[in-house]
């Protein structure tokens, strides 16, 4: 666990360094105030992290808006580490505090590769391990949400992996057009697009959605729907990098205010 002056200087690097779109910012909150939505939302947030920044490291090897995916890059890994400060201060009990120590063990090799200058066989290494890192995370998810019996807070989970999808398609994508051209970058890839069309069902079907949580989900459908275009093209060989970069990071964005609704919802 990181302490003193370093853990003062990834707070500041979490303030200053701002992520490619308004939402996805450090929430301040007293740990020892979180509730169980709020710990999901967190938690959750997490799992997108891990791939958003292997995604942002592609993406400076494709050289591909290089200077705003090194700040993305750096801006997620400082809220990876406060977030897992928060949730560690917050762990309810045994179960969800091992799986944290779990969570830190593979992240602390994880964010070394991730830091480290980017070439080909970091991102390889990347590609090897971030699935490991990323259902560490979710189980850590799963397990906060068995402290909560509502059907809002299983939606809250449904809704924030929603955002570790989009960020999960755009990583598999990247990784394609640098040269990563194997069966399980392509499995992930194509894999990823159908958990999301399902989760997306689930949330239209849920009976206690808000006029405002139906709304924004029509727009996600929309937005989903074109999203499909661009994603369909990358086995032909019609490499658009530039617009699949903006498309995921608006799915993120919307699923992220989505997200935030579900956990609004959980709490009344």
């Amino acid at each position: 666990m990181l302490k003193g002056n370093l853990s003062k200087m990834l707070t500041l690097l979490a303030c200053t360094l701002a992520l490619s779109f308004q939402p996805i910012t450090v929430e301040w909150a007293a740990a020892e105030s979180m509730s169980v939505a709020s710990a999901i939302n967190k938690s959750g947030r997490q799992r997108m992290l891990t791939q958003r920044i292997a995604k942002s490291y592609m993406l400076i090897g494709l050289d591909v808006a290089p200077d705003k995916a090194q700040k993305e890059l750096d801006a997620s890994m400082a809220l990876f580490e406060e977030q897992l400060l928060e949730l560690q201060e917050f762990a309810p009990n045994e179960t969800v505090e091992k799986g944290l120590e779990q969570v830190e063990d593979l992240w602390g090799a994880y964010r070394m590769i991730a830091v480290d200058k980017v070439n080909k066989e970091g991102g390889q290494k990347l590609l090897a391990t971030n699935g490991e890192l990323l259902a560490a995370c979710h189980q850590v998810v799963l397990d906060i949400e068995a402290l909560s019996d509502k059907q809002s807070a299983r939606m809250v989970n449904i809704a924030g992996r929603q955002r570790m999808l989009s960020q999960r398609i755009a990583l598999h994508y990247m990784a394609w057009v640098w040269g990563y051209n194997d069966e399980m970058v392509m499995n992930n890839f194509n894999q990823s697009q159908q958990e999301y069309a399902v989760a997306l069902s689930t949330m239209q079907g849920f009976a206690s959605n808000t006029p405002e949580i139906e709304g924004k989900l029509k727009k996600v459908e929309a937005q989903w729907k074109f999203s499909k275009a661009g994603f369909s093209q990358l086995e032909s060989g019609h490499y658009v990098p530039s617009v699949i970069r903006t498309t995921t990071n608006s799915m993120l964005k919307k699923m992220n205010t989505i997200t935030q609704l579900y956990e609004d919802l959980s709490g009344k």
